[in-house]
Order: C-alpha cells, then structure tokens, then sequence
C-alpha cells in the first residue's frame, strides 16, 4: 500500500483516506474529500441534532416547506460543466425547489478530465427568502466570480421558485438583499465576506460559511416574523461575518475537524 492510502473513515457516501485527513495537519489546501466529509456530516448529525432542538423548525422540516441541502463538491462540478438542462435533471430527485438554503462549494477547476484539480474554493448559496444565489469568497481579488457565474447559470433555473421565469442568474450584485421574489435567482458578491490571510485556508472558510450559514438559518426557522424580515436578518447576518470567521476562528475550525474525524475513526 502507497503511503496516504490507508483507510481512516468510511462516512456516508465519503472515504477518508490517510493523505485525505493529513490535509487538515498544516498549511495545506483542503480537496474535495475533506469538504464532502464536511458537508455529509453537517447533513447528517449537526443540522439534525439543531433540529431537534427546535420544535418549530421541526416541524416545518418535516412538512417539507422548507431546509437545507448541502451538495457535494463532485456534484457541483458536474453541474458547472454540463448546463441547466442536465441540472435539472440531476437536481429534480433532491427538490430543491422545496429547500429554502442550498449550499454549493466552487472550485476554479476548468478541467474536466480531472475532477479533483483546482486551485481555490468559494460557496455559492441559494437563499430562497430572497431568491439569490449568494457568493461567499475569501480571496482579496476575483478569486471564483466566474466560477460561480457559471455554476450559477447551470442550476439557476432548477431553483427558481415554481412558476418562475425570467430573471437574471448570469447577473451580479455587490452586497444587496438579491433578486425578486419569482424569476431566475440573481447572483449576489457578498461584500461583508472575510478575506483569507494566506494561500491555503479557502476550503477551509467554505466549511466555515456553511456551518455558519446553515445555524443561521436553522435559527430563522423557528421564528415567526413580519413580511421581509427573513431577508433583513440575513443581511444582518452577512454584516458579522468578517467578525464571526476571524482567522484565529478559522484556524480552530481546521482542528475541529481533524479531531472530529479522529473521533468518528475512533482513533
């Protein structure tokens, strides 16, 4: 056996080879075995026990009204290099018309022949209050806004609200509410989003945004308010990011990780 090859964690529908989790040791990009962990176990274990806390958001999940759906980084990337219609027809089983957030990771890879290339990663979510498929990216510069233009043209339609047409998913915004209530979502740049302080901590800000997104949203759930206020509260939760996700935060995040995965490994 190759060194980095040993099994540590069979996850779901994710194994976590050696080399995999050692990615999470240094000063390292993460791949996308380490981010679909993370996800699969946001989805599993974390959103679920945050349910269960809640009774109201228990029950509007339970009656489908609304909830979260994490995507795989494989998935992702099939969906940016194939189009709307395939999207939709990989998307269709998953109901993400039925979902009110959908997180997508974004990876700059523009090889098709190698699924697991790249160089950096940013989120894309959909925010069904208001419509918009909201990018999260903790580079200085450009970093994934073509990326996301494309992802976001590929599943735009699929995620539009029924009966919706029209609208602009190839279109940009700096850090407002998003797009209209009905129509294709508009792709939003969210200013407030902090930057990386050196060149491997992307994928680790992606996972960051996520957990931070998901318990955002999962809080909103179990609130009645007035008419628009979904979409003032999650501006207002974009606005504390850069102080929510400091560097020091995201660094910790890379060893919770390590050990949650040490820990399911039963290391």
């Amino acid at each position: 056996m190759k060194k980095g090859e040993r099994k540590v964690l069979d996850y779901g529908d994710v194994l976590l080879r050696e080399a995999d989790v050692a990615l999470l040791e240094g000063p390292h990009w993460l791949n996308d075995q380490v981010v679909s962990f993370y996800f699969e176990y946001l989805e599993r274990e974390a959103l679920q026990l945050a349910r269960a806390t809640t009774a109201t958001a228990t029950a509007t999940a339970a009656a489908g009204a609304s909830g979260v759906l994490l995507l795989p980084p494989a998935t992702c990337f099939l969906l940016m290099h194939a189009g709307p219609d395939m999207a939709a027809d990989v998307l269709a089983p998953l109901k993400p018309s039925r979902r009110g957030l959908v997180l997508l990771p974004v990876n700059d890879n523009p090889d098709v022949e190698r699924a697991a290339g790249g160089s950096h990663w940013s989120l894309l979510i959909y925010h069904r209050p208001s419509n918009s498929l909201r990018h999260y990216d903790s580079s200085g510069g450009s970093g994934n806004a073509a990326a996301a233009r494309r992802l976001a043209a590929a599943v735009g339609p699929a995620l539009q609200p029924p009966g919706g047409a029209g609208g602009g998913a190839g279109s940009s915004g700096s850090s407002g509410s998003g797009g209209s209530s009905s129509g294709r979502p508009e792709l939003v740049e969210v200013a407030d989003m902090p930057h990386q302080t050196n060149g491997h901590d992307c994928g680790v800000y992606v996972l960051a945004v996520a957990r931070a997104a998901c318990e955002e949203w999962l809080s909103e759930e179990g609130e009645a308010g007035e008419e628009g206020g979904e979409v003032r509260r999650w501006r207002e939760w974009e606005r504390g990011l850069r102080r929510r996700l400091t560097p020091e935060a995201v660094k910790a995040l890379r060893r919770e990780v390590r050990e949650l995965i040490r820990e399911k490994a039963g290391e």
